[in-house]
């Protein structure tokens, strides 16, 4: 006798829920487990719900990977009767959110049985009669339970089963969506902390992600720009170009080497057309870029193809980090904070004392202080400290 032979126990039922969200939130369950689960409720022979992936690849999650050939799967998909039928219901507002129809009330069996799909696909495969429903309108949701003919059509109690789980279907993929980890604004995020230009394009020189400090950057007065190439100004729909002909030529050539697997190589650009090529002063690194940055969760860091990325920076200008990141990171007080900020550039104790107004003796006291906290040796291992210390500065805004 199958489960909904009988009535459902509560206590299975609250399991089988359960089992529901944990699987969306991928906390102790999979969409293999909940589909056996509503195969034993329901006496479904197969299940669909298609969702994107880590990867950002829609297939049917009820499915364990690789259990099917996609291609031909995907084929007749989209050419059931009941799926077109569906997605004609969606577009024009029609289909009922959360409400669980059988195959017969979305196709008549006669259209059903002579279609291309049942008689080359569905006969074979076990696909006779069908149970489902639309999960979510905007994002197209539809979950389906199948079984084959010897099977017989789906009963008033697989749907009044099936009904009792579509709105916890429904919450769980809007928990999905809402607290999946999305590796692209992340690492997006973590771009924006740099105070490094950073601009990821294609090997055309189109511009995929541009930090907040490359925003800045190519605003002001620098050797590379952006220009709008569509209606908008959205990325894909802007250019970068150098300023210099020579340093664009350069540029491009490097670009679309490492788009086609280079490794990549750095060079000094101009500011101006005008700028000579001896005090071209924006230093730049073309390398590959990472799918950390770019992808979704679980693609791990690897090369992102068909791209570069770019790394930019004046070596003109410097950077110095806030007092208080330098208090955070080692421990100084203001005074010696600012004191040790103040040494960028070659200045000596005599020039800090002049600006602080206080005498070199003091100074000196401090400086000894600031070397121990920050376990260097000299004023210029500090200020390699200080240098590496302004990465960490966000962009300006």
């Amino acid at each position: 006798m199958r489960l909904s032979e009988a009535k459902v126990p509560q206590s299975g039922l609250a399991d089988l829920i359960d089992l529901i969200y944990a699987a969306a939130l991928a906390e102790g369950s999979t969409w293999p487990e909940v589909a056996r689960h509503i195969y034993t409720l329901t006496g479904a022979q197969q299940a669909t719900l298609i969702l994107p992936d880590a990867n950002g690849t829609k297939r049917n999650v009820f499915l364990e990977p690789g259990t099917y050939d996609e291609r031909v799967r995907h084929y007749y998909r989209d050419i059931s009767p009941w799926r077109v039928e569906a997605g004609n219901a969606i577009r024009e507002g029609t289909a009922p959110v959360g409400v669980v129809v059988r195959g017969e009330d979305i196709v008549p069996d006669r259209a059903f049985l002579n279609s291309e799909f049942y008689n080359d696909y569905g006969r074979h495969a076990g696909f006779r009669h069908m149970i489902g429903g639309l999960l979510n309108a905007q994002t197209a949701d539809l979950v389906a339970f199948t079984r084959d003919a010897a099977a017989g059509p789906f009963e008033e109690r697989d749907r009044h089963a099936l009904q009792s789980l579509m709105p916890h279907m429904q919450r769980a993929l809007q928990l999905r969506s809402r607290l999946e980890p999305d590796a692209s604004r992340l690492g997006a995020g973590a771009l924006d902390a740099l105070s490094i230009a950073v601009i990821v394009v294609d090997g055309n020189m189109r511009v995929k992600h541009a930090n907040a400090a490359a925003v800045a950057l190519t605003n002001g007065v620098c050797g590379m720009t952006v220009s709008r190439t569509g209606p908008d100004s959205s990325l894909g729909n802007t250019l970068l170009s150098a300023r210099h002909p020579d340093d664009h030529s350069r540029l491009s050539q490097l670009v679309a080497a490492v788009a086609k697997g280079g490794s990549g190589c750095a060079l000094r650009m101009r500011n101006t057309r005008d700028e000579p090529a001896s005090r071209a002063s924006l230093a730049v690194l073309v390398s590959p870029a990472m799918t950390h940055f770019l992808s979704g969760p679980g693609t791990g860091c690897r090369i992102q193809p068909g791209t570069a990325m770019i790394v930019a920076r004046h070596l003109n200008h410097s950077s110095l980090p806030h007092p208080g990141l330098m208090c955070d990171l080692y421990g100084l007080t203001k005074a010696e904070a600012a004191v040790a900020l103040s040494f960028g550039g070659g200045a000596t104790a005599e020039d800090v004392a002049r600006t602080r107004c206080v005498s070199p003796e003091t100074i000196r006291s401090q400086v000894k202080a600031i070397l121990r906290k920050t376990n260097t040796s000299n004023l210029r291992d500090l200020e390699r400290i200080i240098a590496i210390s302004s990465a960490m500065l966000p962009a300006p805004l």
